[in-house]
């Protein structure tokens, strides 16, 4: 009994654990009943790139250091409270877990600048590697109505810069 306490103790004093849990830099777009009754027209989401940051090693492994993320800001062209936003890949490669595969939206405390963070692993090397891809934007009304799409290109040349 002892000597299996003392090796659980053991494991968790000299175990390494990756303790980063970042909050997301969207929420899931979930219109309420009250939404569904303020219809409004849907026009193509205008989405620009604001920043690519990547990850790095800063030595401490419960950070997110290592996390990777894109800004990307909206214009007003769409109600801020009631539109989501459906986010797909459509050519080049990228980091399938970092794109969400629901409809999302700009964190409550993001309104204010419109823009949402696409958050992956990017690890701690120095040298990165190139990121390009398009990234299609559908606008979705909370009735479900959607905007045609808006194309936007994501690209990072590598190397060893960080933004």
């Amino acid at each position: 009994m002892h000597n299996t306490l003392l090796l659980i103790i053991l494991s968790l004093a000299y175990g390494s654990a990756h303790a980063c849990r970042p909050a997301p830099g969207f929420i899931e777009f979930v219109p309420s009943v009250q939404h569904q009754s303020q219809s409004h027209p849907l026009a193509i989401p205008k989405a620009r790139l604001e920043l690519i940051k990547r990850g790095y090693d800063d030595g401490n492994g419960g950070s997110c250091s290592e996390d990777g993320y894109i800004k990307i800001r909206f214009g007003n062209e769409n109600p801020i409270e009631t539109t989501g936003y459906r986010l797909k890949v459509v050519s080049g490669t990228f980091d399938s877990h970092g794109v969400p595969d629901f409809e999302v939206m700009p964190r409550h405390h993001n309104f204010d600048e419109n823009s949402l963070y696409i958050r992956w692993y990017d690890g701690g090397d120095k040298v990165k590697e190139k990121i390009d891809f398009v990234l299609q934007i559908i606008a979705v009304s909370p009735e479900g109505k959607e905007s045609e799409p808006y194309l936007l290109a994501i690209q990072h040349p590598g190397d060893q810069s960080n933004e």
